[in-house]
């Protein structure tokens, strides 16, 4: 497999790491994180720069970009840590949008891309977890949604949750996706504060009257269209997570050239160059399975889920040590508040833990009676 970017993605690459390195500063991030205000100003910043279409195709309002073009954004932003996951508030609703083939939701993706309106799904909270929210027909126009389960994600930014739910109609049930607004009456949310200062909820909707121009699509294509933004959501995450690893590793490599004992910088001594090349090696494993994932969920690969836990568990697995060996090799000055390597320790076991834990999506493997035969 070429793991090669072309001109056009190392481009793209390189304006993302500009911005973050011009505009997203630690400072900037902690200035956020205490006030608990989004930063309008990087959502607009991806808006104007197309960043929210840049997996989508031209038929969908994008440039001709795929997963991996997200991905390389995924990765880059995630070196700042952003409050606002870029995953969750572009990747994951684009890419349900643009797998759907309904007016309306052609004419949200478009509202989407403009910056009109910020919507992100509704995760389920774990692997395989059962849906527990259904819509009841009120009357020809009006229904009422009830029910909880699952997270949202980059709530601070959001104006709308997109929410999978089970349509009851006499004896026959069918799958909907809805619109509804973050504001709407008998929508609950439980805000967390999670370790890395972003802000997430649990979702529960009691009688929640929604109207038929709420309902984006219905059918069998909805079940498809929110497992296809499922993958495309923990493959986002995960990119985020090497962007992440990728600053620990620079920042400990600084760390060491400048940190001194018997007259010596620490860099120099062997023991810890061989655990410097030791986290390069897991970061560059990472983006390997990374990208095999990428390929077979974009070709729609029927191993894909099973590609998708794998990356998922690894990633999970190779950030933690990476982060371990980050905070260890600056010592106790990485566990205080003001240094930045404890920040991405924190983020990263943030990462490691949403949309299913590495032993989630170990189990997950473990559930196909095939994946551990060997031939």
């Amino acid at each position: 497999m070429n793991f090669l970017l072309n001109e056009e993605q190392t481009l793209l690459r390189d304006s993302v790491r500009r911005y973050v390195e011009k505009e997203y500063s630690f400072a900037n991030r902690l200035n956020y994180a205490a006030s608990g205000e989004v930063n309008r100003q990087a959502l607009e910043y991806m808006v104007s720069q197309g960043w929210m279409a840049a997996g989508l195709d031209e038929n969908s309002g994008g440039f001709g970009g795929g997963i991996l073009e997200s991905c390389l954004i995924a990765e880059e932003l995630g070196r700042a840590m952003p409050l606002e996951p870029y995953w969750a508030l572009a990747m994951a609703p684009t890419s349900l949008l643009s797998s759907l083939s309904t007016p309306s939701a052609s004419t949200l993706l478009k509202n989407i891309l403009d910056g009109n309106v910020v919507a992100s799904p509704l995760i389920r909270g774990s692997v395989g977890k059962n849906e527990s929210i259904s819509a009841k027909k009120v009357s020809t126009t009006d229904m009422l949604i009830t029910g909880a389960g699952g997270d949202v994600y980059g709530l601070n930014a959001l104006s709308h949750i997109l929410v999978v739910a089970n349509i009851i109609d006499g004896n026959s049930i069918e799958r909907g996706l809805f619109l509804v607004p973050l504001n709407a009456a008998g929508l609950n949310l439980n805000s967390l504060t999670l370790l890395d200062e972003s802000l997430s909820a649990k979702l529960a909707l009691s009688e929640v009257l929604v109207s038929s121009d709420s309902l984006i699509a219905t059918g069998d294509e909805v079940l498809a269209a929110t497992q296809y933004a499922e993958h495309v959501a923990v493959l986002g995450l995960c990119s985020s997570a090497i962007g992440m690893m990728a600053a620990v590793i620079d920042n400990t490599v600084e760390y060491l050239k400048v940190r001194k004992q018997f007259n010596t910088a620490i860099g120099k001594f062997q023991s810890l160059q061989h655990r410097i090349a030791d986290m390069k090696i897991a970061i560059e494993e990472s983006r390997a399975i990374i990208h095999r994932a990428i390929a077979k969920t974009k070709y729609g690969d029927v191993g894909s889920a099973t590609a998708v836990s794998e990356a998922k568990y690894l990633v999970s697995k190779n950030s933690a040590f990476v982060a371990a060996q980050g905070v260890q090799l600056h010592g106790a000055i990485g566990l205080t508040e003001e240094f930045v390597i404890g920040h991405y320790f924190r983020a990263l076991t943030v990462c490691s833990h949403i949309l299913g834990t590495p032993y989630e999506h170990l189990r997950n493997l473990a559930s196909n009676n095939d994946y551990f035969t060997i031939d």
